[in-house]
């Protein structure tokens, strides 16, 4: 039920909100209204475990192809059919974009591509990078983390899963920062939309390339996968290989570069968690799994009405924008006790949303886990503590919880077993 707080108590407008008062806003959203109106967003906010679990599930008649139709909310179609041609095309064909049997076909190809022995495949690397990582880190008396460590991890790995050399590194900053800044947003500016565009054409001119050279001279890497990917006689096309790898440089890279800033930043704020991840290193995946519900970096998801229908006595009518948000359902007190701390002994986070239950869990999470767990396991058994020089900055949007900057200190650990 509602609870007594009134409407006017709510701050209704998401579109300004960022950092640490996004939570508390969901939270407020949740107590009054789990599925909640908002009249300033013109969308439906949804903030209960229950509800966002429910909209995920593929039970209602809501539809994940929220492009071009969010875009055209903001650029007449025949404007953005012409001044954004690849990124209308292409991003309508992304896995995450599609409904029912597209999106079930496409789907099961790209599971068999991203395989769980394609990602295990990658760990000795992924620790070799983390230990030159930490190395680097251990040197510094003030260390810029965000764009020095975070990004350089998650970055590196994409490219090894794609086959590219790390010549690409700053390449593929210019991608992800195009591409999240435009889509990320709820009302993208018009020169993020036209940046957008810039960076679609790029990496096709890349991937296209890549395509062709994977098909004379395979490698062991994703998109020699893609290209074999076979469920009976379904194969992706070239086009939907492209979407895809686009779609990795989204969801594979952002993404966990700012979990394991906020990542830091939590651990830091929770002595006590630091220590029982060093004391249980056997939990590292448990951990890192609470760790991302916590600092709820992924923070929501984009639905469109398909029909009309009511869900628990609201009235959602074709079209309507439903905001999925995931951080709200992650600190939901109807699920979690105490949601509002980092708990590494939580026994019920097989519940944990960040990964999206239903139809469209991210096929990518074997790869987002295998990093942060390897990531922050090293660094809790190396080091002591960190020491927060410098609070990030939170740049808006509600996809994802994004930062820039964040300045500390690696605390040596005062024991052997830490060199």
């Amino acid at each position: 039920m509602p609870s007594a707080m009134s409407a006017q108590d709510v701050n209704l407008s998401l579109l300004a909100i960022k950092g640490d008062a996004l939570l508390r806003e969901l939270n407020q959203l949740r107590a009054y209204d789990p599925i909640y109106w908002s009249e300033e967003s013109h969308c439906w906010i949804i903030t209960g475990h229950a509800e966002v679990t429910e909209g995920f599930s593929g039970s209602l008649p809501i539809s994940s192809h929220a492009f071009p139709e969010m875009l055209y909310n903001i650029m007449p179609a025949v404007e953005a059919d012409v001044r954004l041609v690849n990124s209308v095309y292409y991003m309508q064909k992304i896995s995450t974009n599609l409904d029912g049997a597209e999106h079930a076909r496409v789907r099961g190809l790209l599971v068999k591509a991203l395989n769980r022995k394609l990602v295990e495949s990658l760990r000795p690397y992924v620790r070799n990078r983390i230990s030159v990582l930490l190395d680097k880190a251990a040197r510094l008396e003030e260390l810029e983390f965000h764009e020095s460590i975070s990004r350089m991890l998650p970055g590196a790995v994409i490219l090894r899963l794609l086959g590219l050399p790390e010549e690409f590194l700053p390449r593929l900053k210019g991608w992800s920062d195009g591409v999240t800044t435009a889509l990320t947003s709820f009302n993208p500016e018009p020169a993020w939309l036209d940046q957008l565009e810039v960076v679609v054409a790029d990496m096709l001119d890349v991937f296209r390339k890549e395509i062709e050279s994977r098909r004379r001279f395979p490698k062991e890497d994703f998109i020699t996968q893609l290209i074999g990917a076979v469920d009976g006689d379904a194969r992706l096309s070239e086009d939907e290989m492209l979407a895809t790898l686009i779609q990795v440089i989204i969801a594979g890279h952002d993404s966990t570069t700012n979990s394991l800033t906020l990542g830091i930043r939590a651990l830091a704020q929770y002595p006590a968690a630091w220590r029982y991840w060093r004391s249980h290193p056997e939990k590292s995946l448990e951990c890192s799994i609470e760790l991302m519900r916590y600092i709820a970096m992924s923070a929501a998801m984009f639905r469109i009405v398909a029909e009309d229908f009511e869900w628990k006595g609201h009235r959602m009518k074709k079209g309507d924008v439903l905001m999925l948000m995931i951080a709200g359902g992650n600190r939901d007190p109807g699920l979690y006790k105490n949601p509002e701390t980092l708990d590494f002994a939580r026994e019920n986070n097989d519940r944990a949303l960040m990964f999206g239950p239903g139809l469209h869990h991210c096929i990518g999470h074997l790869l987002a886990k295998l990093q942060v767990s390897e990531f922050f396991n090293a660094v809790v058994q190396r080091f002591d503590g960190v020491e927060i020089l410098e609070e990030p900055q939170f740049t808006p949007g509600l996809i994802f919880r994004s930062v820039q900057g964040l300045k500390l200190h690696f605390m040596p650990r005062q024991d052997a077993k830490g060199v």
